[in-house]
């Protein structure tokens, strides 16, 4: 059952990859509980890309965090409920979908695709604090 639960968290992170990390930016932090908004400044290719690369920094983040809590939950020998954990594989779904549309968007689909990125990562990090209210 440890195997079936630590594959249900950690499938979603295999299909996400590895995703690039320009050299010199740091990742977000999520220790403060707050939903971070990342906003670009206008519709420059420049601010799409500064905002894209945000965005992978962000995903990295999620990626690490939900993979050490995959490795807790199993160190631990807990049991994390179905339902717990098909709301946080729901919304990590679809946070990555996100993240694909808005680096594959066109000029004219950026808003939206900003728009849908910011609402599940928003989704992302409140299903995260319920079940880590702590952080």
């Amino acid at each position: 059952m440890k195997i079936l639960a630590a594959s249900i968290v950690f499938a979603p992170l295999l299909l996400l990859g590895a995703l690039p990390a320009s050299a010199g930016q740091s990742t977000l932090a999520f220790e403060s509980g707050v939903p971070v908004r990342l906003a670009a400044g206008g519709d420059s290719t420049s601010d799409r890309n500064s905002y894209t690369q945000r965005t992978a920094d962000e995903m990295q983040e999620w990626q690490r965090k939900l993979h050490d809590f995959g490795e807790k939950t199993e160190a631990k020998g807990k049991e994390v409920g179905t339902e717990t954990r098909d709301a946080l594989n729901r919304a990590w779904s679809k946070t990555q979908s996100a993240a694909r549309d808005l680096r594959g968007s066109s000029a004219e689909g950026w808003e939206s695709a900003k728009a849908s990125f910011e609402t599940a990562s928003h989704e992302l990090a409140e299903t995260w604090h319920k079940i880590h209210p702590e952080d």
